[in-house]
């Protein structure tokens, strides 16, 4: 985890602007990785099959909070708004 951090700092940097690590051939495989230690390093299980951990609404409110206080995270806003005119339409 000490690498992509240092590669990368999602905590202080959009996360969807990350780069290519050495050693993954897209952004959508580093950020698979990155994730999946960055949970462990937080005792946090996840798996695609098992996604207790970011399933939870505390995690989801964390990024939507993240989202409306900088720029960061705009395929996720765009994810959200599309959700809640869905809900709101219902």
């Amino acid at each position: 985890m000490i690498e992509y951090v240092k590669f990368y700092n999602v905590r202080e940097n959009d996360p969807e602007n990350r780069g290519i690590f050495d050693g993954f051939n897209t952004h959508s495989q580093l950020q698979a990785e990155y994730y999946m230690q960055f949970l462990r390093e937080r005792n946090i299980r996840y798996s695609k099959n098992n996604p207790n951990g970011v399933a939870e609404l505390h995690y989801l409110n964390t990024l939507k909070e993240r989202e409306s206080e900088t720029s960061d995270l705009q395929s996720f806003k765009v994810f959200i708004d599309f959700r809640e005119k869905v809900n709101s339409e219902m």
